[in-house]
C-alpha cells in the first residue's frame, strides 16, 4: 500500500505541471498604468480595494511582472504546503494519507519551476546546488527527527503537526527574501509599458487587454527544445535519476526492516545518512562547480553514477545493517551533485534561447520520475518482495552510468539554434 502514496505524488507532480504556467501567468499580473505595487493579480474587485485609479488603468491593459509572479507563486506553495503536514498529522484513513501526498507534490511544483531555477542560475553566483543542498538539509532533518521521536514513545502524527512551526519560519522567509523591491517594480513596469501594444478592442468600456509579449517566444523556444536530440537524452537521464533517487531513499528502510532485519528504532537513520550525504556533495557542488570545467564537470558526475553503482551492489551482496548505512550514506553523497549538474550541462550544450524552457523541461521530468518508478517498483515488491530492491537500484545506476557514456565532454558540440 506504500507505493500508493507515489501515486498521489505522481498526481499532484503531473496537475501541477499542467496548471502551473497558468497560475504563474496570472499571479504575475498588474496594471503597469498605476504608479504603484499590488501583491494580489490584477483582477479589478481586489484594486479597487486599494486603488481610486483602477477605471483609469483598465484602458491600458495588464502587464506582467517576473519578480511579482515569483514572489507569489513561492508564496502560494509555502501556503499550500502545510496543508500535507495538517492532513497527515489528523488524517484517520488511507484517502487522507493519499490527498496529502498529493497536495505535497502540488505545492512543491511551485518552489522547482522553472522561473525560480533560471533566477537562480542567472544570479552572478549561481547558488543552484547550494540551494538544492539545503533541501537536503531539512530532509536530513526530518526523518533523523521524526526516528528519535517515535523512540521515545511519541506518535508519528504529532512530528507532522510540531512541522508546521518549521513552515510559518519558511514562509517568512520567504516573504522576506523575495518580496519585490520598489526598483524591480519599475523595472517590470518599464518593461510592460514598452512591450505593451493598444489594440481597438482595448479602448472599449470595462475590457481589459492582457500584454504577454514573451508568450509567442515561449512557444518557439519549446517547439525549438522539443526538436534536439540533446534535450531527449538529458530528459530521459533527469528521468531516470528522479525516480532513481526517490526509490532509493523510499524504500532503503523498508529493504533493510524485511531483508537484514534491522531495528525499527535506529533504522530511519539511514535515511538520514542519505540525506546528509546528498546535502553535504550539493553544498560543495554549488560552492566550488563555478570552478571546473565542462569536461570536468562530465567526468566527475560519471563517476557519481560509477561510485553509486558500485554501493547498490555492496548493499545487494553485504548481510549487514552497518554496511548497508553507510553506501547509503555513500549513495546520497555521489547522488548529490547529479541532478544541478545535468541541469548546468544541459545549458551548456543548448543554445541559450532555449534554457529556461529546458530547464522547466528537465525538472519537470525529473518529478515525473520520482513518482512513476518508485511507484512500479512497489507494485513490483508486492508481488515479489523487498528483495526486488536492489535490482531495480543497480537497474538504474546501470542505465544513468551507460546513458552518460553519449553526451559530450567538450561544449563544442554545443546545440545552436537555426533562426
Amino acid at each position: 500500500t506504500c507505493s500508493l502514496l507515489f501515486t498521489g505524488s505522481t498526481v499532484g507532480s503531473v496537475v501541477g505541471t499542467i496548471l502551473l504556467e497558468r497560475i504563474v501567468n496570472f499571479l504575475g499580473q498588474f496594471y503597469p498604468s498605476l504608479d504603484q505595487h499590488s501583491y494580489l493579480p490584477a483582477v479589478p474587485f481586489f484594486d479597487r480595494l486599494f486603488t481610486k485609479d483602477v477605471s483609469a488603468a483598465l484602458p491600458c491593459g495588464v502587464g506582467y511582472s517576473p519578480t511579482k509572479a515569483r514572489f507569489s507563486s513561492l508564496v502560494l506553495g509555502g501556503l499550500l504546503h502545510p496543508l500535507f503536514f495538517i492532513v497527515m498529522g489528523t488524517a484517520r484513513n488511507y484517502p487522507a494519507l493519499l490527498l496529502a501526498y498529493v497536495i505535497a507534490a502540488f505545492a512543491r511544483s511551485f518552489w522547482t519551476c522553472e522561473h525560480f531555477n533560471f533566477y537562480v542560475v542567472s544570479t552572478p553566483k549561481k547558488p543552484l546546488g547550494v540551494l538544492l543542498g539545503c533541501w537536503c538539509i531539512g530532509s536530513f532533518s526530518a526523518p533523523l527527527v521524526c526516528q528519535t521521536l517515535m523512540a521515545e514513545g511519541i506518535l508519528w502524527k504529532h512530528f507532522y503537526l510540531g512541522s508546521l512551526v518549521i513552515s510559518a519560519i519558511a514562509l517568512s522567509l520567504t516573504i522576506f527574501s523575495f518580496r519585490p523591491t520598489r526598483n524591480e517594480f519599475l523595472t517590470d513596469r518599464k518593461a510592460a509599458l514598452d512591450a505593451m501594444q493598444i489594440t481597438p478592442s482595448a479602448h472599449s468600456p470595462g475590457t481589459d487587454t492582457i500584454i504577454q509579449p514573451f508568450h509567442e517566444e515561449k512557444v518557439r523556444a519549446l517547439l525549438l527544445a522539443l526538436s534536439m536530440p540533446y534535450q531527449w537524452a538529458f530528459s530521459l537521464f533527469a528521468f531516470i535519476y528522479g525516480g532513481s533517487e526517490t526509490t532509493f531513499q523510499g524504500f532503503i528502510v523498508t529493504y533493510l526492516l524485511t531483508n537484514r532485519g534491522s531495528s525499527p528504532d535506529t533504522v530511519g537513520y539511514v535515511s538520514s545518512g542519505f540525506w546528509g550525504g546528498m546535502a553535504a556533495s550539493r553544498i560543495l557542488w554549488g560552492y566550488y562547480c563555478t570552478g571546473l570545467t565542462f569536461t570536468q564537470r562530465k567526468h566527475i558526475i560519471h563517476a557519481c553514477t560509477g561510485v553509486s553503482f558500485f554501493m547498490t551492489i555492496l548493499i545487494w551482496f553485504v548481510n549487514s545493517t552497518i554496511e548497508n548505512a553507510l553506501s547509503s550514506a555513500v549513495v546520497g553523497l555521489m547522488y548529490g551533485p547529479i541532478f544541478p549538474g545535468t541541469l548546468g550541462l544541459c545549458n551548456n550544450v543548448l543554445p541559450r534561447d532555449v534554457h529556461m524552457v529546458s530547464m522547466a523541461i528537465l525538472t519537470a521530468v525529473a518529478s515525473v520520475g520520482s513518482a512513476v518508478l518508485p511507484f512500479m517498483t512497489g507494485i513490483i515488491s508486492n508481488k515479489d518482495g523487498m528483495r526486488v530492491f536492489c535490482y531495480v537500484t543497480v537497474s538504474q545506476t546501470v542505465a544513468m552510468f551507460v546513458l552518460w557514456l553519449f553526451f559530450p565532454s567538450s561544449p563544442r558540440v554545443r546545440v545552436s539554434s537555426s533562426a
